[in-house]
């Protein structure tokens, strides 16, 4: 079906992982959630949406039609193979020529770049073709030593210059939270004129409460002295912090501690730090009470926040944290380190807490805190559901869309 009158065409460009790929799987993570999420509700709306990804595996098709209006395009550059993150700056090039090559054949309104990888690669297309270029970062890379780098991989060489370069050359950016429109700000020199923010969404249809009755098999549990448990998510690598949230339950009295549960697969470098975190797992008598789940479908993960009685999020650093987002909606207060947009996904002492530094003791204390009090935990969940409530994907598409048109308009 041709756009109707007043439609875009939407090019959404994600270079190191592919929109199909389930989040908590090799490098999907947030991003992924978010890109398709504002992508499906922009088509919904009627305008023609582009996923364009590289090909890293030789079966994929070259065009996968998701909803009507939505597609997801592979394109050929470098080994059609799964790859570690930092192995996608060399492929910045080819992969550039590549897009170049199909949007002269099949042009677009807008370029939207999600990550520095994506956008150094599209940043020549968009001005060799006139197209405007927004670009999202969703992490930004800090300077060399800088505490915010603690559990990072060692950035690409080109990152931090990539990243500068388009903050000053991209035609808008487009930042998730008022942390991450700072960091722009203030590490990357980027004019605040050309920095728009749009909310996230969540889907609190699918991420919601127990409904009466749902939950029943699990209160009995507890009741009859069963653990109550906690839950981490999201991949599993340094940067997200389980090896925090793996002590802090053990920091927690044997007799009082619940159960863990992680929900996560690791990059493909990710493998020494999964060993590390079930060394550490058995070294503190856990292996019992600790259940790693591996990558979940949406589904299947907002039954297992619904089902949690608190929700760990003690990333090193987040320019959002859409997990936080979801448990809210699931009605869980969520105990988070208070970094990057942590502080906007959680409100403290209202929907979940806010904890600084990675002291095991203080985050076992907090813990210990909100199970042992259960009418607490409840007045939080009920408070993070109205907050929840008043984000929804469809506004954040729309928000979206007008700071496409202003771009165009301009």
């Amino acid at each position: 079906m041709p756009p109707s009158a007043g439609s875009l065409r939407i090019a959404f460009v994600v270079l190191h992982t592919s929109p199909l790929d389930e989040p908590g799987t090799k490098d999907a993570g947030g991003m992924n959630v978010v890109v398709r999420a504002q992508a499906a509700e922009l088509a919904r709306a009627g305008h023609r949406v582009e996923l364009i990804t590289r090909r890293s595996d030789p079966g994929l098709p070259d065009a996968v039609e998701l909803a009507e209006g939505l597609t997801v395009r592979h394109l050929d550059a470098g080994p059609a193979r799964l790859l570690s993150k930092g192995e996608h700056e060399s492929l910045m090039e080819p992969f550039g020529r590549a897009l170049g090559e199909h949007l002269r054949v099949d042009p677009v309104d807008v370029l939207h770049a999600e990550h520095w990888f994506s956008g150094v690669a599209a940043l020549p297309v968009a001005r060799e073709l006139g197209v405007p270029l927004v670009q999202s970062f969703h992490s930004i890379a800090a300077e060399p030593g800088s505490p915010l780098t603690e559990g990072e991989r060692p950035e690409s060489p080109g990152r931090i210059s990539g990243e500068r370069r388009l903050a000053a050359e991209a035609d808008l950016l487009v930042a998730v939270s008022l942390a991450e429109r700072d960091t722009m700000l203030e590490r990357l020199g980027a004019d605040p004129e050309r920095v728009r923010v749009v909310p996230l969404g969540v889907d609190t249809a699918l991420f919601r409460p127990c409904e009466p009755g749902e939950c029943a098999e699990r209160r009995a549990w507890i009741e009859h002295g069963g653990s109550p448990e906690v839950l981490v998510a999201g991949r599993l690598h340094p940067l997200k912090g389980f090896d925090l949230a793996v002590a802090a339950v053990a920091a927690i009295p044997p007799g009082r501690r619940p159960a863990l549960r992680v929900i996560g697969a690791p990059p493909p470098d990710g493998d020494d730090y999964v060993r590390e975190l079930h060394t550490a797992i058995a070294e503190a008598g856990m292996l019992s009470t600790v259940a790693f789940d591996g990558a979940l479908r949406r589904a299947e993960l907002a039954e297992r926040l619904r089902r949690a009685a608190i929700v760990l999020m003690p990333s090193h650093s987040e320019t959002f944290g859409l997990v936080a987002l979801e448990a809210s909606a699931s009605g869980v207060p969520v105990v988070a380190r208070a970094a990057g947009g942590l502080r906007e996904a959680v409100i403290d002492g209202e929907t979940g807490v806010l904890i600084d530094g990675d002291d095991p003791e203080v985050w076992a204390a907090a813990i210990a805190h909100l199970l042992g009090d259960e009418e607490l935990a409840s007045r939080m969940g009920a408070a993070a559901r109205r907050h929840a409530l008043n984000r929804d994907w469809a506004a954040s598409a729309a928000q979206l869309l007008e700071a496409y048109r202003e771009l165009l308009a301009g």
